[in-house]
């Protein structure tokens, strides 16, 4: 039950004792005023026949009497002949009974006179009157609960502000703000959860700059094994290769033939720990981010693929073009996440899904850059279940939420697989620590 529902159900329980309490006062002024009419009206009655009876004008005079319509008074003489009762009683029996009255009756010896007080009629005039007073206080009880209905409604309506806020507040969005309206418990309560956001807003801020600091520092370790590697094993490589390449020039007949097939496994061998080192390179650090700006480099990249697909179509759109310069001046840690990214989703695309054409687009505003790429293959084959992806993938959505984006995969509008990710453009400058700003 709603806390309106509960309050206007408390405010019905308070009219209804209320109700019931006026009830029971109103019963037992009745009883008592039932009592007090029936004993005058027998005192009246004996009166009378105490008059008729000295006058002598008993057992006649009592057809007087009855004619006379006293109310609440029956006279009964010695041949036992009463007034009829009255037809129909105007109050239910059920309420009778609850008054308690019952005729009383007094006998007069001089003259062999019965009197009867009947209470009918002063039980119906208050019934009628207890009527006509429910009548008015269930209408009055009706208008106050609607008033009430709309009053405690208006009172609620912060309540339903402030619910809201919760719930932006639960989605990341850390500008709260509440007016209670006045009331003291709710100004309270809002400011208590403003702090409370302005507390995540900042925790936040920390653990993003945190996680851009952790991703620089992969990406310049990276960077180190990969010059490393580079520079140690491929002159280790070269040197392997020149003498190889030395036997084999210095062979001389059939003697030399064992040694001219073991140069050529080692030219063999070091031919494919170059090609090796070389890939090994270029998942640790593209070097063509080190020559080409972004946008040239995932253009050589879309190229590259069709180069080795030539009858697969891969298309590379950014927008708006103008923002062409502003995707190449982003932030390293920026540029290496876009650059993944796609490299990682194109990879999958011509190796699990076998489309016949691949999208890539890339859309880019003042604090956001938004990437999509999409195929028209079947499908993922888990029924777009992002959870069961790779280990590139896993890594690239591990990477977008710790630099504060978001990565979904699953089905395009129509057919094949769609993965797009919201990445925030952080303002960097190559001396300051990285800090991230996004509206979300």
């Amino acid at each position: 039950m709603s806390l309106r529902m509960r309050i206007l159900a408390l405010i019905g329980l308070f009219l209804l004792l209320m109700a019931a309490a006026g009830g029971a006062v109103m019963v037992a002024n009745a009883r008592d005023a039932v009592r007090a009419e029936m004993a005058s009206a027998l005192e009246l009655g004996g009166a009378l026949g105490l008059a008729m009876a000295e006058r002598g004008e008993m057992p006649d005079g009592i057809g007087i009497l009855n004619s006379l319509g006293l109310r609440h008074l029956r006279f009964i003489g010695p041949d036992g002949l009463p007034r009829p009762e009255p037809a129909e009683r105007r109050a239910p029996d059920w309420f009778a009974a609850l008054i308690g009255g019952e005729p009383q009756e007094r006998r007069l010896v001089a003259g062999d006179l019965r009197i009867v007080a009947e209470p009918w009629d002063e039980i119906a005039e208050v019934w009628e009157d207890m009527s006509d007073l429910a009548a008015a206080m269930l209408a009055v009880g009706l208008l106050l609960m609607a008033a009430a209905h709309l009053a405690v409604g208006r009172a609620l309506a912060p309540l339903s502000r402030l619910e809201a806020g919760v719930e932006r507040l639960r989605a990341g969005d850390y500008a709260f703000a509440f007016d209670g309206h006045g009331v003291p418990e709710l100004d309270r309560l809002g400011t208590g959860i403003a702090a409370l956001a302005d507390g995540l807003a900042a925790a936040e801020r920390e653990n993003r700059q945190a996680g851009q600091r952790i991703v620089a520092a992969q990406d310049a370790e990276r960077r180190e094994i990969a010059r490393e590697i580079h520079d140690e094993l491929g002159a280790a490589l070269f040197a392997i290769k020149v003498d190889a390449g030395r036997i084999l020039r210095l062979r001389d007949g059939d003697a030399d033939t064992e040694a001219a097939e073991r140069a050529g496994k080692i030219l063999d061998t070091a031919a494919e720990v170059h090609r090796l080192s070389r890939r090994i390179l270029a998942r640790l650090r593209p070097a063509l981010l080190d020559q080409l700006p972004l946008s040239e480099a995932l253009a050589d990249l879309a190229g590259d693929w069709m180069r080795r697909q030539p009858d697969i179509a891969v298309t590379l759109a950014i927008e708006p073009p103008a923002a062409v310069a502003d995707l190449d001046g982003c932030d390293e840690v920026l540029r290496l996440t876009v650059y993944r990214l796609v490299q990682e989703s194109l990879v999958n695309a011509f190796r699990h899904a076998a489309p016949s054409a691949v999208a890539v687009g890339l859309r880019i505003d003042p604090d956001m850059v938004e990437i999509t790429i999409t195929d028209d293959g079947p499908g993922m084959p888990n029924g777009g279940d992002a959870g069961k992806s790779g280990f590139g993938i896993s890594g690239m959505a591990e990477r977008v939420r710790t630099l504060g984006g978001t990565l979904s995969i699953g089905t395009a509008a129509g057919g094949g697989t769609r993965v797009s990710a919201r990445l925030c453009r952080p303002a960097l400058s190559p001396s300051s620590p990285p800090a991230l700003e996004c509206m979300t």
